[in-house]
C-alpha cells in the first residue's frame, strides 16, 4: 500500500517537472523571437539612418541585442539537453 502511494507521488512530481520544462522552453522560445524581430528591426535602421552619431548608438544597441540572442540560444540548448535526459 505504502509502495503504491509512493509511485504515485513520484509519477505526479516527475509530470509537473516535465510541464513546468516545456513552458519554460515556450517562455525562451518566444523572448527569442522578439529578440530576433528586434535584431532585423535595429539592422534595417542602422542601414537607413544618415547621422554619424545614431548610427554609433545603434550600433552599440545592435551588439547588446545580439549578445542577448547568443546567450539565449546556449540556454535553450542546455536546457533542451537536460529536458531530454
Amino acid at each position: 500500500m505504502q509502495g503504491i502511494k509512493i509511485a504515485r507521488l513520484l509519477g505526479k512530481y516527475l509530470e509537473r517537472g516535465r510541464q513546468r520544462g516545456k513552458d519554460e522552453l515556450e517562455a525562451i522560445d518566444q523572448l527569442l523571437h522578439r529578440l530576433e524581430g528586434r535584431r532585423d528591426h535595429l539592422q534595417h535602421r542602422l542601414l537607413t539612418e544618415k547621422r554619424a552619431c545614431k548610427q554609433k548608438r545603434l550600433k552599440a544597441e545592435l551588439k547588446i541585442v545580439e549578445m542577448k540572442l547568443k546567450k539565449g540560444m546556449k540556454r535553450r540548448q542546455a536546457f533542451s539537453k537536460v529536458e531530454h535526459r
